[in-house]
Order: structure tokens, then C-alpha cells, then sequence
């Protein structure tokens, strides 16, 4: 059976994917909730894999120190461990590093970077395409747009808005902003059709599609609660041009926002025992 290292196998995104590829491969989970970081090149002494899919990141931190070692450092130590086992290497990198491009965004954009955040999967990505040309690693870098899903903690658009459904105001910044939604099972899709790949791609990985933030809260029926902070009229459109996507994987997300925004509330309604009516709130499709 071959071997899979997921890095950041605990986070979000990692935990789905190995719930999805357990069974069909051997799978070690490298996190620090296992004891194995990223910045600390001896964690991986005496460890073998086939590929590598690496997710470990800092998505926000008031640190930028600690941002630059986890996400730019770890991105270092995993392909030079990749260098020495001879393994693919699947990177999660981000439309962060489009910054506010203008729609639908292709991978040979001109990168626009506006965040730390965005700079640090930038370098990831271009320490990626040096060992790609020196070393012969195979490479697939995934851009991915705005993930959700069901179990996504707060600090991201969705969650957020979910966990304000009992509140009387739900509080945005800006409401007109758009953006394209993804939901978890299909990236966990699109890094498993990467996993067959053998050469260097940039491929982005998102819906095509936007949809403003008012348009989701409205979606679940909190349209007339909405209170901005910071609202400015500019309706900024982020979104993916995915015809790469559908090209080189042959694959292009299933899951519609309606049913993703269903499947997220259905899984909060277990959690907090169907405080929230589903059937009334959220638009079918």
C-alpha cells in the first residue's frame, strides 16, 4: 500500500482528507498535535512516503515571524524531505496570492499580494518550482479559493456568519464583497486527482462562480438581520477561471452552495440539537 504523509492532518481541511483516503493508503499524520512540526527538519528523520500532501499553515497569526517559519520554512523542510525519499508532493497554496485580481482569475495572472499570508504561500510556491527544476520532484500546487465546509472554526466567512444565526444582528464588514466558495469534499476531490499526476502544475481550485457574502447570509435566511461595519458599496468579484481544473484533472467540484450551506447548517443543527429550522431557512436549489 502506498504511503501518504498529510501535514496539518489535524486541521480542517486535513482531517477530511484522511476520513476520505484512509483504506486505499497508509496514511501518517504530521502535526503538531502528533508531536511532528513542519519547522523542525528532525521530525521527519526516519520516515518514508510515496507522496506528501502538505497543509500545514498559518492562515492568520498576529506574529508574522511565526507565519514566515510555518508556512515558508515548513514548505523548505517538506521538499527537501521529498528531495531525499523521492516522493510527490501535492502544496495547498491559495488564492491569496491573486490578491484583488480581476475576475475570472487565471494561474498566469500576474500575482497582486496584499497580505502576509499571501506573500508566504507565494514563496512556498517558488521554493516548490526550484526543487521542481533542480531536483525533478513532481509538484502539483493547488490554489484553492474560499474553502468551507461543515466543522470550519470561526475566523472564515461562513463560519462566521453561522455562528451569529441565533443573534438578532448579523454583523458583516462588507456585504457586496463576492467571492468563490468551495466546498471541503471537493478539494479533498481535486487533491486526490493531483495524486495521479507526475509533472509541475499550478492549477486553481474553485467553483467559477461567485457569490456575495449578503447573497449567503440571504441563502440562509438572515438577509434581514444584516448590519455592516464597514460598508463601502465596492463590490469586489473574486473568482476562479477553472478550465485548468477540468483540463489537467479532469475533474470540477460537485457540490453546489446551496447544498454546501445545507449540509453545514445540518451539521451545526447536530450539534446544537436542531436550534436552527433548516427547512425554513436555507433556499433550495
Amino acid at each position: 500500500m502506498e504511503k501518504v504523509i498529510i501535514t496539518g492532518g489535524k486541521g480542517f481541511l486535513g482531517k477530511r482528507l484522511n476520513e476520505l483516503l484512509k483504506g486505499d493508503y497508509d496514511i501518517l499524520i504530521f502535526d503538531k498535535q502528533n508531536g511532528r512540526d513542519v519547522t523542525k527538519m528532525e521530525d521527519f528523520e526516519n520516515l518514508d512516503a510515496d507522496y506528501v500532501i502538505h497543509l500545514a499553515a498559518l492562515t492568520r497569526s498576529q506574529d508574522e515571524e511565526d507565519m514566515f517559519n510555518v508556512n515558508v520554512k515548513g514548505t523548505f523542510n517538506v521538499l527537501k524531505f521529498c528531495k531525499n525519499v523521492k516522493a510527490k508532493l501535492i502544496f495547498a497554496s491559495s488564492s491569496a496570492v491573486y490578491g484583488n485580481a480581476e475576475s475570472p482569475i487565471k494561474e498566469d495572472n500576474n500575482l497582486n499580494i496584499i497580505s502576509f499570508y499571501g506573500l508566504t504561500k507565494s514563496l512556498g510556491e517558488e521554493l516548490c518550482r526550484f526543487y521542481n527544476q533542480n531536483y525533478n520532484i513532481p509538484i502539483t500546487i493547488l490554489r484553492v479559493f474560499n474553502l468551507y465546509g461543515p466543522g470550519q472554526q470561526k475566523g472564515f466567512v461562513i463560519p462566521d456568519i453561522i455562528h451569529q444565526l441565533e443573534n438578532e444582528k448579523i454583523i458583516l464588514r462588507n456585504s457586496y464583497s463576492k467571492r468563490d466558495f468551495i466546498y471541503i469534499d471537493d478539494v479533498v476531490e481535486s487533491v486526490k486527482k493531483s495524486m495521479k499526476m507526475n509533472s509541475f502544475e499550478i492549477i486553481n481550485i474553485g467553483t467559477g462562480k461567485s457569490h456575495s457574502i449578503k447573497e449567503v447570509v440571504e441563502r440562509i435566511g438572515g438577509g434581514e438581520r444584516i448590519v455592516c461595519s464597514q460598508e463601502t458599496g465596492k463590490a469586489d468579484d473574486i473568482y476562479a477561471d477553472i478550465s485548468k481544473e477540468k483540463r489537467i484533472l479532469n475533474w470540477q467540484p460537485r457540490v453546489s452552495l446551496d447544498e454546501g450551506l445545507k449540509r453545514v447548517i445540518e451539521c451545526r443543527n447536530k450539534k446544537f440539537k436542531n436550534r436552527y429550522n433548516l427547512k425554513e431557512h436555507v433556499k433550495k436549489e
